[in-house]
Order: C-alpha cells, then structure tokens, then sequence
C-alpha cells in the first residue's frame, strides 16, 4: 500500500511538472526536436503557462486573419464586464499587455516617455485610416509603465487571452476588430503593422 501511495505521488509529481512541445504547424514534439528546430534562426517559442505547452512560431508570419462570427456579443460583454461604452459599428484596436518579460522591462525609466511618444504617435497615424475604439488590456499589470497614463483594464476572466492570445508573446500585442473580423498581431509590432492591418480589415468589409 506505502510503494502504491508513493508511486501516485511520483505520478501525479511528473504530471504537474509535465511539458508539452508543439511545432509551427502544432504537432506535439519532443522536448529535443523542439530545441534543436529552436537553432534556426527564423523560429522563436511562446509559452502557455497554465497549460505548460510551448510552441514554435515563425518569424515572419507573426499575425493572422480570421472570423469571430459575433463581435456584436463581444462588445456588450466588454462593456457590461468593463463599464464602457464601445460602439459597435467603429473597428475596435486592443493593445494586449501578456505581463512582465525581457522584452517590456528593459530600461524602464527612461522608455515611459519614449513609450508614450510612440502611443501619441500611433495613435495620429490610425485616426489617419479611421476613427476607431481603443482598448488597453493587460494579463498582469506588473511592469505595464505607462499604467498611469492609459486607461489600462485587466482582461475579464481572461476573455482576450483565450479568444485571441493563447501564448504569452513578448512585448505586447494587438488585436483589431471590425464587425465579424479581426486581425491579430503577436508579439512586438510597430504602428506600421497596426495602421496596415487596419486598413486590410476595413478592405474586407
């Protein structure tokens, strides 16, 4: 009984600790095939830290396209969960802050004024394409520095997280929302990327 007690211990042990690996294309790999695909140069990996997966993803393919099929029922849970009054029929851009990593937390001091110069920025080249809705959502506020400057809201029971951003992408991230389409950037973006997804969204109406 003791040896049988031990052995699920050691079980439920390895099963906590357990990781998974995945590829571009999301076939499970082992942990070895994983980092040696990891040398090439054009591959970087995200983490999904709950579930404890990892994943390769492509440098050059860093946002996708796709349908939400309702958004009209995103919008009112968004406004109901946050106290806000987004309008529906104007696209909506969410700026998607994961938490704190290498990437967000370099420099600190002196990047909140850089950093809000470049949303001041941003913002002047999408009111260029459109008038839009603009969100700022956060997983963790713990490095977020331009917190008291932005109305930053934490993502209601992890909505954002698990519609749009399934892995912890460095930096940040964007989603943009235009009646039942959206266009996903992952990881560190420039305003280009944002100001041209945009205007390829509105072109799908």
């Amino acid at each position: 009984m003791k040896q049988l007690f031990l052995f699920c211990c050691m079980l439920l042990q390895y099963t906590m600790n357990a990781q998974t690996y995945y590829d571009v294309d999301n076939t499970e790999i082992s942990q070895s095939a994983f980092q040696k695909l990891l040398l090439e140069t054009n591959l970087y990996s995200v983490k999904n830290d709950s579930l404890k997966t990892y994943k390769l993803m492509n440098r050059n393919q860093r946002g996708e396209f796709g349908s939400l099929g309702d958004s009209e029922n995103l919008f009112k849970e968004l406004n109901e969960k946050l106290n806000l009054k987004l309008d529906s029929s104007k696209p909506l851009i969410i700026y998607y802050y994961p938490g704190k990593d290498p990437c967000n937390s370099s420099g600190v001091g002196a990047k909140r004024k850089e950093q809000l110069k470049w949303d001041k920025e941003l913002d002047r080249e999408v009111k260029k394409v459109a008038d839009v809705n603009v969100l700022r959502i956060y997983k963790n506020k713990e490095g977020i520095i331009t917190l008291e400057d932005h109305d930053w809201r934490k993502d209601p029971n992890g909505l954002i997280e698990n519609l749009f951003f399934n892995y912890h992408y460095s930096c940040g991230s964007f989603v943009i929302i235009n009646k039942d389409k959206y266009a996903a950037g992952f990881g560190e973006y420039g305003w280009k990327q944002v100001t041209e997804n945009l205007k390829e969204i509105l072109s799908k109406q």
